[in-house]
């Protein structure tokens, strides 16, 4: 786009020589212009004609002439922008704000929410972070995870509101009376999204990389093999039973991408653009199931860290017409070194839990500690005061309810002559090795699956902080008590709720409260059906007709 720029050579002739006349030279200028000294005498005169800028050059060989500029950056851009947003093309207009999503904050409001793009309809969000890393192995955050889901086949899936796995790349599946033996009977004539048609080989491939991967195989150790065993039929045999491995592979971390291309996926959105501030998913048409009704999800990043990162907005941000509440089955948590002493570690689990009731008026979180129906935190008795130690290490996830928990404890104990030292960690930095051996105190969260039993089993066997909290050895033997209720559906539901009563009993883990998810809507985006983690279902999402069209038709 020539007119795009033009501005943007305006912008860097504006921000070296400002609003006041200058001497240069036309060299000087191609060299802020980044074009050569002949473009530059071109562009000096288009931008004259244009009336941004005047240009008096003096006569004589090496005699500075004087510029000036008479417009400002956001005079010329803004109209430009509002073209570019108009036409779905976030990257130009970025470009035109000089790469900050705050200074499109003021404009980008109304291209947000379903809009009809070049009569296809589109899901437009804004988003508060760059959105990392869509493979697999590397998220452990709900938006990417969730966009994971929609990129990348498995075996299996979940639905929201459905308690069973349901069928994806498998077409179904038996198991044999003992649960060691499993096999999915493979759904022929899918694609990838580049075209390719997708092989038996190809998911067998992606298989044996997801069970290779520590990142991704936590849940599946108890797999011995995997294989073809007749032509798409896969079969997957266990070293222990397990009534739930269906569950399991409906997972995120079980999505399964083409064994070559990481990011081609064989969903029902594949990836079209994916930017440090944008992203763009479109319907995959050769998806082999039920289609979408939208065409396109984009993610626009706006105003940076404003937002609270459990609202999502599908509408107007402020002006959203409906606002969807629910609160998460996830919760946040507390443990606490094994190795502090009974006292100390008594003392700080009392103290925190008193910190955290000053969150009761906060809109985003829900200060109630019941992790399943049936099981709540017991009232612990009252901690006798202790000498504190010089200093205690508190790791903590980056999340805004949790730093401000960590920051409270780190004032309050410094009044009493204890350093707290924080060290803040995503969720990568979470599950790095080691990353949490020194810790003392440890704040974090557990997100929610669509099976609230199962997800905090799962939630047990993958999460590293209970090495702290009760030691390698007790932890190990934990997972596989827990392995052993999963001899069926039934054994597993009937003693989950005792198996976490005597962790929180043993204060091995405190939950503290629920987050509260929140979509806004716009009266255009229709059938919102919210999954367990607080996102919208894309799949089911959908427009009404374009206005313009309704109109010319009647």
């Amino acid at each position: 786009m020539r007119q795009l720029q033009k501005i943007r050579q305006y912008q860097r002739l504006y921000q070296h020589y400002g609003t006041e006349p200058k001497p240069t030279t036309i060299a000087e200028v191609a060299g802020v212009a980044l074009c050569s000294e002949r473009h530059a005498r071109t562009l000096l005169r288009q931008l004259t004609q244009n009336g941004w800028l005047s240009w008096q050059a003096q006569p004589g060989r090496g005699h500075r002439a004087i510029l000036h500029c008479l417009t400002t950056t956001s005079e010329l851009s803004a109209p430009l922008m509002h073209a570019c947003l108009e036409k779905g093309d976030y990257q130009s207009a970025l470009q035109l704000a000089d790469g900050d999503p705050a200074s499109l904050h003021h404009i980008i409001t109304p291209f947000l929410g379903g809009k009809w793009l070049k009569h296809q309809p589109t899901l437009r969000i804004p988003w508060y972070r760059p959105l990392t890393s869509l493979h697999p192995a590397l998220q452990r955050r709900r938006a990417e995870q969730h966009i994971i889901c929609a990129v990348h086949a498995g075996l299996t899936r979940y639905l929201p509101g459905n308690p069973q796995p349901v069928a994806d790349l498998a077409h179904h599946w038996e198991s044999s009376d003992d649960k060691l033996r499993w096999s999915f009977y493979l759904r022929s004539g899918a694609h990838w999204h580049n075209g390719q048609a997708i092989s038996d080989e190809d998911i067998l491939g992606a298989l044996h990389q997801l069970l290779a991967d520590p990142a991704r195989n936590t849940g599946l150790t108890h797999v011995s093999k995997v294989m073809l065993i007749a032509p798409w039929c896969l079969e997957i045999t266990l070293n222990a039973p397990d009534a739930m491995l269906a569950h399991r592979l409906a997972h995120h971390v079980c999505r399964l991408p083409h064994p070559q291309q990481p990011n081609v996926g064989a969903g029902p959105f594949a990836i079209a653009h994916h930017h440090s501030h944008y992203l763009r998913l479109e319907r995959q048409p050769w998806y082999f199931a039920t289609h979408p009704l939208l065409h396109a999800i984009e993610f626009w990043r706006t105003r940076a860290g404003t937002e609270k990162p459990a609202w999502i907005t599908v509408g107007k941000g402020e002006n959203a017409q409906e606002s969807i509440t629910t609160t998460s089955g996830g919760f946040s948590w507390l443990m606490v070194n094994a190795r502090l002493p009974k006292p100390l570690a008594a003392w700080l689990r009392q103290e925190i839990q008193h910190l955290n009731q000053q969150f009761i008026r906060r809109d985003d979180v829900e200060t109630r500690t019941e992790i399943l129906p049936g099981i709540t935190t017991p009232a612990y008795p009252e901690a006798p005061d202790v000498t504190l130690p010089p200093a205690l290490s508190l790791v903590c996830y980056h999340t805004p309810v949790l730093c401000d928990l960590a920051g409270m404890l780190q004032t309050r104990l410094k009044k009493r002559g204890c350093d707290v030292t924080i060290h803040w960690k995503d969720r990568e930095e979470w599950h790095a090795p080691d990353a949490l051996a020194q810790a003392d105190i440890l704040l974090g969260d557990y997100l929610a699956g669509e099976v609230p039993v199962f997800a905090l089993a799962e939630w047990f066997t993958e999460e590293p902080a209970w090495i702290a909290a009760l030691g390698e050895s007790a932890w190990q033997n934990a997972k596989q008590t827990l392995m052993a209720y999963c001899e069926s559906e039934e054994t597993l539901r009937a003693h989950l709720p005792a198996f976490f009563h005597r962790l929180l009993e043993s204060g091995a883990c405190t939950p503290l409260f629920h987050y509260r998810y929140r979509i806004n809507t716009m009266e255009n985006v229709q059938n919102i059906v919210l999954t367990a983690s607080g996102w919208l279902d894309f799949t089911r999402a959908w427009l009404p007709p374009a206005q313009e069209r309704t109109t010319s038709a009647s």
